[in-house]
């Protein structure tokens, strides 16, 4: 893991189709958070994301599109991505007992984490990443990922295949010169239920809930938002 403060932000690229419909679904996101969140000015915010890589090259937008005193107050951290090769002796990044943060608890008003849960691992690995995320904020938590059930796949592009059942899906990402996201280690797509879900396990039951952007009618991304409890 690399801890990035103020790390480098740029737009998505605007050539493609797909990278057009991202940008304005990010920019959906960034205003659904400001809307969740509803804070006091100096609040803090960690900005978790993915550190840049040929399969992850995604855009920090909540720092692109910050005003200039919200974007003093973001402090972008960045997760090594997965392995896209065999797995090498000490290389997995969630342990056993979840994937830790070097943050103590409660160490940051807001959490934001856009476009990376998809790329943790497994369920219990996606789960570990949002109990790891709930227990570093102290207001709450925002959560965003693609739907697996829209038509189009937003990583690769690829329309209607990770519909099939998922070991043909898997199968044709690796004849079809998109083997690297062929592992769920790379990438496990995400639906609405499994968000409520991992807010559900989170010790005492917090107040959450999950909303969504829509493309072509429908749904596209969901973001998971979690309330935290205020110790009075």
């Amino acid at each position: 893991m690399k801890n990035a403060v103020h790390a480098r932000y740029s737009e998505a690229p605007a050539g493609g189709f797909v990278d057009r419909i991202l940008t304005a679904q990010r920019r959906k996101l960034f205003e659904s958070f400001l809307e969740f969140k509803k804070g006091n000015a100096n609040d803090t915010t960690l900005n978790v994301g993915m550190m840049p890589a040929t399969l992850f090259e995604k855009p920090d937008y909540l720092s692109t599109w910050s005003d200039q005193k919200e974007r003093s107050r973001i402090l972008s951290y960045q997760i090594e991505p997965p392995m896209t090769g065999p797995v090498q002796r000490g290389a997995p990044l969630v342990k056993e007992e979840g994937l830790l943060l070097p943050f103590s608890d409660g160490a940051f008003d807001w959490v934001v984490c856009n476009e990376v849960i998809e790329h943790v691992g497994n369920n219990a690995r996606q789960f570990a990443l949002v109990k790891e995320l709930y227990r570093i904020a102290r207001k709450g938590v925002f959560v965003s990922t693609s739907n697996r059930r829209h038509p189009i796949e937003f990583n690769t592009g690829m329309p209607f295949i990770h519909l099939l059942p998922t070991p043909v899906w898997r199968g044709i990402l690796g004849k079809t010169g998109h083997h690297g996201w062929a592992s769920e280690s790379v990438l496990n797509l995400v639906d609405g239920p499994a968000l409520y879900r991992f807010a559900e396990m989170l010790p005492g039951s917090p107040k959450h809930d999950v909303g969504h952007k829509r493309v072509f009618g429908a749904k596209a991304h969901f973001f998971l938002m979690i309330h935290k409890p205020q110790v009075k």
